[in-house]
């Protein structure tokens, strides 16, 4: 059997995905980043779990893709299912809590940068030190959450910077001590997965869609979104069981 490097905790509504590869400070090699797809696959078609905390534990998050595996392979390693996995991440059909400790580099930043909440320890640290020896650092992500402008201004130099700064830019959403990080990762979780899953899908879809619009173009996405929605009968139903939650407080 292959080694497993990433590891799953049910434990519905939520659950709790583990980057496994300590011996290599979880850097992003081929097999796991198969695994880690194969897993958050397999989540979004458990429906048990409402939403996934993803974290590399409490020593580092992620170094990024593997420069020794890249190196040997002649960089088959950086192109194996590159954009598949980008697209698993950054397009999880549920909602997604990243959960940092140590450091989140390069490609581990762009995992970071998945996640509808990230949750940083005190401590981490984030950067993009790719641009320092090839690849260009990808903008998509981190734009999505700070805009264009900053994206590129923190892509240039390969900077690192404390999870502190990362707040401070909004990069970050919280920022706790080490002891609390899997604690607060796991509420916010849960806090996500109470809300109906098809009306977080339309907004983590409008968030990726709305930047790139003019506002006539924007809101016409938007109330298209609603409409779809209601079109097929989520909204009613769910408001029909808000209700019922509200009226019992």
């Amino acid at each position: 059997m292959s080694e497993a490097l990433v590891l799953v905790t049910r434990a519905a509504p939520i659950a709790v995905v583990e980057l496994n590869r300590k011996s290599k400070r979880n850097a992003l090699s081929m097999a796991l980043r198969d695994q880690l797809e194969a897993a958050l696959a397999g989540l979004e078609e458990d429906p048990e779990i409402k939403s996934v905390v993803l974290t590399g534990g409490t020593e580092f998050f992620c170094a990024g893709f593997d420069l020794q595996e890249m190196s040997e392979t002649q960089l088959q390693a950086l192109t194996h299912r590159a954009l598949e996995f980008q697209e698993r991440t950054l397009f999880f059909k549920k909602p997604l809590v990243t959960a940092v400790a140590g450091f989140a580099l390069a490609g581990g930043f762009d995992l970071a940068m998945a996640g509808d909440v990230v949750v940083a320890a005190e401590g981490a640290t984030f950067g993009r030190p790719e641009v320092l020896w090839g690849p260009n650092p990808l903008l998509c992500k981190v734009a999505s959450r700070i805009g264009m402008v900053r994206a590129v201004q923190i892509s240039l130099t390969g900077e690192k910077f404390p999870a502190e700064r990362a707040k401070e830019l909004g990069l970050v959403d919280r920022v706790v001590p080490l002891s609390e990080l899997l604690a607060t990762a796991r509420s916010e979780a849960e806090r996500l997965a109470v809300a109906p899953l098809e009306t977080i899908l339309a907004i983590k879809q409008a968030a990726l869609t709305v930047p790139l619009l003019d506002p006539r173009g924007a809101l016409s996405f938007e109330f298209g979104l609603t409409a779809s929605l209601a079109v097929r009968g989520a909204m009613g139903q769910q408001l029909v069981a808000y209700t019922e939650r509200t009226l019992k407080k």
